[in-house]
């Protein structure tokens, strides 16, 4: 299963409409998650019928700006929950049994409403104890190094969304096939490149899928880049790929140096369920 995220800057464009008919023509995607679609619902079943999924849900643009929507496949069981003009959250079944659940978010794109953004997070959080994952556009920035070009982001604002994410128990997926997201002015001396469109998840929500996948795919329309977030099953994973450790490794010299590096680059969190599982193994 996989699910694609995209800002697309309104669907009035038959590029644009061509650019998405290519991704999910390329991407597959089961789930599809569009933001800033400044569409009417009948132009968003139109697109359902034309790109072959099952089913959608619309939230309303608000006059000429935002507006949501999601569409699924037909092997994709699932609800939708709850919904603002900033999220759409769905639960997932198996066998008519709710075992994990995504919010399409959008952040407030103002930086006066920032706070907005972060305090929906946490009420998120607070919903359910269901593994959670949460993607889409979040307009905002978690480091300096997340941007590049033109005036540094405040502190403020990086330190306000990064409490927001450590209150909500939430860790970062690492993104592949690029470092930015979103552009403006390339090749102009107001060039700027940023990491707005993310995707996090909780604890139980990255041991349900520990081979989970994040990539960003550039598209010549908007001025974001779609991501897409690849699953795969826990009952899958554990059975394929259980860690055996080789005694013969510690006589590599470079071997400690190397297994500190990459420990430093995973989120904490992210591994607390296999130390966890390791410490029990090890008794």
């Amino acid at each position: 299963m996989n699910c694609l995220g995209w800002n697309c800057r309104g669907l009035g464009n038959p590029r644009t409409v061509r650019v998405l008919g290519d991704l999910v023509r390329d991407r597959k995607p089961d789930v599809l998650f569009l933001s800033e679609t400044i569409s009417t619902s009948n132009i968003i079943e139109s697109l359902r019928l034309k790109f072959g999924f099952a089913q959608c849900f619309l939230v309303d643009r608000v006059g000429q700006s935002g507006g949501l929507a999601v569409f699924w496949k037909a092997n994709v069981s699932c609800q939708i929950t709850e919904y603002s003009q900033n999220h759409i959250d769905i639960q997932f079944l198996e066998n008519s049994v709710v075992t994990w659940r995504l919010s399409c978010f959008y952040g407030y794109p103002e930086r006066s409403r920032r706070k907005n953004s972060w305090d929906l997070i946490r009420q998120l959080a607070d919903i359910s104890q269901l593994p959670w994952l949460i993607f889409g556009d979040f307009n905002d920035l978690l480091d300096k190094s997340d941007k590049w070009g033109r005036a540094v982001h405040p502190q403020s604002l990086m330190d306000g969304f990064r409490l927001a994410l450590e209150d909500s128990f939430l860790s970062e997926l690492d993104l592949c096939g690029g470092k930015f997201t979103w552009e403006r002015c390339r090749g102009k001396p107001g060039w700027v490149r940023e990491r707005l469109d993310r995707a996090f998840g909780t604890v139980s929500w990255l041991n349900k899928f520990p081979l989970c996948k994040l990539t960003v795919h550039h598209t010549s329309r908007s001025d974001h880049d779609p991501i897409q977030v690849e699953l795969v099953s826990t009952s899958i994973s554990r059975r394929l790929f259980r860690f055996k450790f080789e005694n013969v490794w510690l006589k590599d010299p470079n071997f400690v140096k190397e297994v500190k590096e990459f420990w430093s680059k995973i989120p904490v969190m992210h591994l607390l369920p296999k130390l966890l599982d390791a410490t029990s193994f090890y008794g």
